[in-house]
């Protein structure tokens, strides 16, 4: 049994992350994490944008996301806390508003370095808590030391977070703010729901203005953000599962295979069978 399953929380270092964040194909993280960088850099396309993290950054992933790898350097240095969701859920709404927030931000492209200072006193919070893990010796009350352990790590987080997110999220825009809801809202509708039309009416606002909104926010129209994410779904269930091309069709939410066949070869200019082809291969 994992970490993950016997405590909710489990520590990868840069030895074994690549056991949980594929190298050569998109993956979708299993448990939302953090990810520490002590040195050396890490290029992740997520969504729409490519992201570069180097000494003293974090990141936070989410499962609602499909991430690419692109590069990692020879030095890198890293630490990833990955935990289940409801270990966190009980905290304040406030910092899960926070990270919510700082998931945004790396949408855009905004990796945010923390002083180095800050990142020794996480890096051997984590460290401990990834000893306690690991010890093999008897004791009586590992899990309670666990969460408390993983308490302390997430007000430490918290601090840092909100010194870093608070003026920010308070200075967002109304244009960023549409953005930032408009991609919860995809992230959480985007198989049921591909209309431009349905996302604007869920803000109220004509679709002409959530299109000039978000193609000025993030350089990409609303319906280009639409099937971006229902091809990172696709590419996802084709290349982590040997459901056939209709089952990946129908829990897509596609009225049959052409119609995602069609899709699919639109947008990739490979059909499903083929773009499977080239992981088996």
């Amino acid at each position: 049994m994992s970490a993950l399953e016997k405590f909710g929380v489990e520590i990868f270092t840069q030895h074994n992350i690549f056991e949980r964040i594929s190298a050569d194909k998109p993956f979708r993280p299993e448990n939302p994490a953090f990810i520490f960088i002590k040195s050396g850099t890490i290029k992740l396309r997520q969504h729409f944008s490519d992201l570069e993290l180097s000494a003293n950054m974090f990141m936070v992933t989410d499962p609602q996301t499909i991430y690419e790898m692109v590069s990692v350097s020879g030095d890198f240095q890293s630490r990833m806390v990955s935990y289940k969701r409801e270990f966190i859920s009980a905290l304040s709404l406030k910092f899960n508003r926070l990270i919510t927030y700082r998931y945004f931000r790396q949408q855009m492209n905004r990796g945010v370095p923390f002083p180095e200072s800050e990142m020794e006193v996480v890096w051997k919070s984590v460290n401990f808590l990834k000893y306690i893990l690991d010890s093999e010796t008897e004791m009586l009350y590992k899990k309670e030391m666990v969460e408390h352990l993983f308490s302390v790590f997430c007000y430490q987080m918290a601090g840092i977070i909100s010194k870093e997110d608070n003026y920010s999220m308070n200075q967002m825009s109304r244009q960023e703010e549409i953005v930032f809801v408009f991609l919860t809202d995809l992230a959480e509708h985007h198989l049921t729901e591909r209309t431009v039309e349905f996302y604007a009416e869920r803000q109220s606002i004509t679709t002409r203005h959530l299109s000039s909104v978000v193609k000025s926010i993030t350089g990409k129209s609303a319906s280009q953000i639409i099937a971006l994410i229902v091809m990172n779904e696709a590419k996802v269930l084709l290349n982590s599962s040997n459901k056939p091309v209709s089952e990946v069709s129908s829990i897509l939410g596609f009225s049959d295979q052409y119609a995602f066949s069609h899709f699919f070869k639109k947008h990739l200019e490979v059909s499903p069978r083929q773009y499977r082809h080239q992981f088996e291969s």
